[in-house]
């Protein structure tokens, strides 16, 4: 197979995992949490019930428009953590009904207009269709600017060692961000629509961290589906478009683990380049390097059919850094994003992996073994030490017992066929559960049912022998327990009623 065709499979690949992969299957399990959210929210906040009801009435398009904006978003999520932490009584909040008021105010008039873009002086946008606004905030100060400026200093890095300046942009920085955003597509187009579907805006910035400036960044529950990029990183479209890939797929992850934790135990960990961070920004690190490697790839040999239109790269000057495709001259161990990915697979899938929750173990191996491809473009064998020890297989689970299960009293659901979860409130646990197809069914299966009746059920459902079924349904089921979905009973005791559809 010849090298573009290689990276043309592996773009199509990467996007098409249906839990880990598919971006509108991710977005789509996304708005149904924030739907979820408002349904309970509006149980006690009588202002929020025709919101929602409205809310529930939107076409697809406007629903993305609407919980991708950003200060909607970033409410919503304040509202989430107080109703997981201290319950529904006094989880919203007096800026949620307006928000979300405005929003669908906004909507009426321009279905791709949210209150946040509608705050811009100038309505620039790039991207697909161009639905990706860039920020430009009136310097005059107007009540839904002040919001956004204050949700910039306290969503993103806060702290005294950090800042953001966001940069009005000009005719010359829009221009470079379209040249880069037109360039991705040319490279990885598969990747660059996923990408955009987690992206809705882009902030040109001055961005200083603890140790000091920032090309790029994204991040955060009050900075959620937007990134920033340095203004004089535009004039070079190759590591724009490699800031835009990188970023976005932070903001793609960040989506995925809304419904799907990944850690276990989230404590920092050192690692060998110089930084000590948290497990999970490992994870996200991972998970960008290996994107990075095919838009890399690309870069080395679809880009040369670019070149005439948008320059080489080596006709740039580029600080170095590790996602750079233009300046990545450095022999410093580490320096490189291959470097990282390694060894970040080898911790993950190795040490680190009692940390790390058995979803994020299985988004591991499949980034992993989707990109073994790519080392045959580069003369590399893509294996790690963490895979030269045969891995032991699993200890076989406890036969079914004669345990009676019910489904948990009080709980508050919400059944989504068309993104294939279940969601759900445990008010004893107070958190919001998520639970895929198989886990959902185990679960349907668990109303007055022995381990034995419900083990019958799982695997005629889904066409599976009995040892088979019995290994994926015996983990979920002690899942479903500790989160508070299913009850162990003893023998002779009958469900009541107690769920609330």
């Amino acid at each position: 197979m010849q090298p573009g065709e290689v990276i043309q499979q592996l773009d199509g690949r990467l996007q098409q995992h249906e839990q880990f992969g598919d971006s509108s299957r991710i977005v789509g399990r996304v708005i149904e949490r924030y739907k979820f959210a408002l349904e309970v929210l509006a149980r006690r906040d009588e202002r929020l019930r025709e919101f929602s009801s409205r809310i529930e009435g939107l076409d697809v398009e406007s629903a993305d428009v609407l919980f991708g904006d950003l200060l909607v978003r970033a409410e919503l999520e304040a509202a989430i953590n107080r109703l997981e932490t201290t319950g529904p009584a006094g989880a919203s909040s007096e800026s949620l009904p307006w928000l979300l008021g405005e929003a669908l105010t906004s909507l009426a008039r321009d279905r791709s207009m949210g209150v946040s873009r509608g705050a811009m002086k100038r309505d620039f946008a790039v991207g697909p269709a161009r639905r990706t606004w860039v920020w430009d905030l009136p310097d005059e100060p107007t009540h839904v600017g002040d919001l956004l400026r204050e949700s910039i200093r306290t969503g993103f890095m806060p702290g005294a060692e950090s800042s953001v300046e966001i940069i009005r942009p000009t005719p010359r920085m829009i221009e470079g961000l379209e040249r880069a955003c037109a360039l991705l597509y040319r490279l990885v187009p598969r990747i660059a629509d996923s990408v955009f579907q987690h992206l809705h805006s882009i902030a040109v910035a001055n961005i200083r961290g603890p140790r000091g400036r920032m090309l790029t960044g994204s991040g955060g529950d009050g900075t959620p589906c937007m990134i920033f990029i340095d203004p004089d990183e535009l004039d070079n479209p190759w590591d724009t478009a490699g800031h835009i890939l990188h970023e976005g797929i932070h903001l793609k992850l960040s989506d995925l683990i809304r419904t799907g934790a990944i850690v276990t135990e989230d404590g920092p960990i050192e690692l060998p380049w110089g930084r000590k961070t948290a497990l999970s920004n490992s994870v996200f690190a991972y998970h960008a390097y290996a994107h990075m490697q095919v838009f890399r790839a690309a870069v080395q040999n679809l880009g040369p059919s670019c070149h005439a239109e948008f320059g080489a790269p080596h006709d740039y000057d580029a600080p170095a850094h590790a996602m750079s495709v233009v300046n990545n001259k450095t022999t410093s161990p580490f320096s490189r994003a291959q470097e990282r990915l390694e060894y970040l697979h080898e911790q993950l899938s190795g040490p680190l992996s009692p940390r790390v929750t058995p979803y994020g173990r299985e988004l591991v191996a499949w980034l992993w073994d989707t990109i073994r491809p790519l080392a045959a473009l580069v003369g590399e064998r893509p294996v790690s030490r963490a895979e030269a020890t045969a891995e032991a297989p699993p200890a076989p689970s406890q036969a079914p017992s004669s345990a009676r299960y019910r489904q948990g009293q009080g709980l508050s659901l919400r059944r989504s066929p068309s993104t294939q979860v279940l969601f759900a409130l445990d008010p004893a646990s107070r958190k919001i559960v998520t639970l895929n197809l198989a886990a959902w069914l185990a679960f349907e299966l668990c109303e007055d049912k022995t381990e034995h009746e419900v083990l019958s059920g799982y695997a005629a459902s889904l066409g599976l022998g009995t040892e088979h079924a019995w290994a994926q349904l015996a983990p979920t089921l002690e899942g479903l327990v500790s989160s508070g979905m299913i009850e162990r009973v003893s023998t002779g005791t009958r469900s009541v009623e107690g769920v609330s559809p």
